[in-house]
């Protein structure tokens, strides 16, 4: 993984000026989903820019290692600019790695930073000061920073008042924090006590996939030793064979092998262990765990060529010449051969919408629902790449068009997700479910209402689709249409959807339209009858979530409504008080000239006034004085 580089001096002169909003929802959604990889390469270009949430967002994932080499220096470097662009949370962060230790230096003080923190409207933990600490009660918290520091006095002290499997918002134990960090250790000192080896975290790794990934034999040994459980897969279906055997370990899947470890296992695509190490270019290996190539009888291209990795039938396939793939078929060539990434020659003239190939191979015995490493089949290959002719041609040869593709996702969600829906009503006709969703319940009536495709909606709801699903999270596809913005299809799916639902936060569509400024899907949804009165869990209404997003426009709308005006969230907040804390001019004026109380405290005793001189802004002190 690529280590990032970016200096606290480039981003400050790139934040000059006002820096234009970007949509951090797809990140989020990564996020969600556990895909950290996807999530810091949609967070990097906002990082890059200055934006104070993105930079904030990427610095969790740089100081937890999550789709990206743990790296605290450049996570502190980024928590100070976004700390900088006034970001509370990012002060209240960074006040806590610089007491930890954590970050070396900044350009204030700890205690500095936690004031910013507070002034913006964020609590953060007092600080960590060794008199606190000898009294305060232990946190988990404590002892996963202790199990990656590789304290192991610590550890043991924080044990006696500690559950030995705590876990941290990832899943993740103080066992394989220690594994993942490479503290040998304490990680045996864990086993001793009695760690669980067979918990797994948010994406279905345990202890011993782990060490696999890491390629630590000792580390890998030991937890065998003491009962590893040795086939346990993740959510992929990966075992620890399988990564031992990927990346070439003879030594790792010797001793995998040693312990019962079966090499017949197949992951979600299909694989073995042995295949894996056959495509990563290690054939003896292969062969130890019982993959032998089938012999072809004409050999793949060079690695310099074009077709790199392909046989002449599968160069064939793509081009469309049909010439020569039937003189190929004709000596004999394998029609189900594999190339370099595990795709056979009927996905690969799927995916290029070769559709007299595609008969051709279907004609001469091709598998027509045969995965590649990456899980997805020839069908996936066509709808992912809008070749609608070729779609229509598996489905007639057999193809299953509710087969699950690579990150578990229906057919439906991949023809919408990939901009081709086209491909829809093919795959509906053909018995494609309309509430098939992924791994994480986003089904494609949600995908197709945060596009907003009212027509896609439409047809999903016509065929069976259920509005009122929801995914993971709670959310329904009307609470993703608002979320985006998605004007037409909020129109259509408030006759069919429980228009006050909420998702797991308490977070209704109305309000969280209200917190993205999507003014005509908040118009639509009041006309419909949502409720403005609804609150989220921490007590936040629509018109708290637009004054604490400047969305000033808004206020008025939601006050005609009988939002509540002087309503309070959890920490004692009214709207005319998040308005100033977002330094929201406009927003406070609106509010106050509708009647707001300007003599409301929270539960940190300040008023709007308090908080406006806190942030030393003299036009908000000199409206509310």
């Amino acid at each position: 993984m690529r280590r990032m580089v970016l200096t606290l001096a480039v981003v400050l002169l790139m934040n000059v000026g006002p820096v234009r909003a970007i949509d951090l929802e797809p990140a989020r959604d990564a996020l969600r989903r556990h895909e950290y990889e996807r999530a810091v390469g949609l967070l990097r270009p906002g990082a890059e820019t200055g934006d104070s949430e993105a930079s904030f967002m990427l610095s969790q994932l740089l100081r937890y290692g999550r789709g990206v080499t743990l790296d605290l220096p450049q996570a502190c470097r980024l928590l100070e600019v976004s700390a900088t662009a006034g970001h509370a949370r990012a002060a209240g962060s960074l006040a806590a790695m610089l007491d930890s230790g954590e970050c070396a230096n900044s350009a204030r003080t700890a205690d500095e930073w936690r004031a910013a923190a507070r002034s913006a409207g964020y609590a953060p933990p007092a600080a960590a000061t060794k008199q606190a600490s000898d009294v305060a009660a232990p946190s988990a918290e404590h002892l996963l920073r202790a199990v990656r520091a590789g304290d192991s006095a610590q550890v043991l002290r924080l044990l006696e008042s500690l559950p030995i499997d705590v876990s941290d918002e990832y899943g993740r134990t103080p066992m394989m924090l220690a594994i993942e960090a490479g503290q040998v250790a304490v990680a045996r000192e864990l086993a001793g006590r009695g760690a669980s080896l067979a918990a797994a975290d948010r994406n279905g790794d345990t202890p011993l996939l782990l060490a696999a990934r890491n390629g630590n034999a000792g580390l890998l040994s030991m937890l065998l030793e003491r009962g590893a459980p040795a086939d346990l897969a993740n959510d992929s279906g990966t075992t620890p064979l399988m990564i031992a055997a990927r990346a070439g370990s003879r030594e790792l899947c010797d001793r995998l092998l040693a312990s019962g470890a079966n090499p017949g296992l197949l992951d979600a695509g299909g694989l073995r262990a042995g295949d894996h190490a056959a495509s990563s270019g290690y054939p003896d290996l292969a062969a130890r765990l019982g993959v032998r190539a089938k012999r072809k009888s004409a050999g793949p291209a060079q690695s310099d060529a074009l077709h790199a990795g392909q046989a002449p039938l599968m160069i064939a396939a793509e081009s469309g010449d049909l010439k020569s793939l039937n003189g190929r078929l004709a000596a004999g060539d394998d029609v189900n051969a594999n190339d370099a990434h595990g795709m056979t020659a009927l996905a690969i003239a799927a995916r290029a919408g070769r559709a007299a190939t595609v008969e051709a191979l279907l004609a001469a015995g091709a598998t027509v629902d045969a995965r590649g490493r990456d899980g997805w089949t020839p069908l996936g290959h066509a709808v992912r790449s809008g070749q609608t002719e070729t779609a229509r041609l598996l489905l007639r040869g057999g193809a299953d068009p509710r087969a699950r593709q690579g990150g578990d996702k229906p057919l439906l969600l991949v023809a919408i997700e990939s901009n081709h829906a086209d491909s829809v009503p093919i795959l509906v006709n053909t018995g494609a479910d309309p509430n098939q969703g992924d791994d994480a319940g986003l089904t494609p009536l949600m995908a197709a209402a945060s596009a907003d495709d009212a027509d896609v909606a439409n047809l999903l709801l016509a065929a069976g689709a259920r509005a009122d699903s929801t995914d993971s999270h709670r959310r329904t596809a009307l609470w993703f249409a608002a979320s985006r913005g998605s004007q037409r299809a909020v129109a259509g799916l408030a006759l069919h959807s429980a228009l006050n639902a909420a998702d797991d936060e308490g977070t209704t569509a109305l309000a969280i339209a209200a917190s993205r400024g999507h003014r005509a899907v908040v118009e639509s949804l009041l006309a419909a009858g949502a409720d403005v009165r609804r609150t989220s869990h921490n007590g936040n209404g629509a018109l708290h979530v637009a004054a604490a997003a400047g969305h000033a426009a808004l206020i008025p709308r939601l006050i005609a409504a009988r939002a509540p005006l002087d309503g309070v969230n959890s920490h004692g907040d009214t709207a005319l008080i998040l308005g100033v804390k977002s330094r929201c001019l406009a927003c406070a004026q609106k509010l106050i000239s509708a009647g707001a109380s300007t003599h409301v405290r929270n539960i940190d005793g300040l008023s709007a006034l308090d908080v406006a001189r806190l942030a030393t802004d003299k036009e908000l002190v000199k409206l509310l004085n």
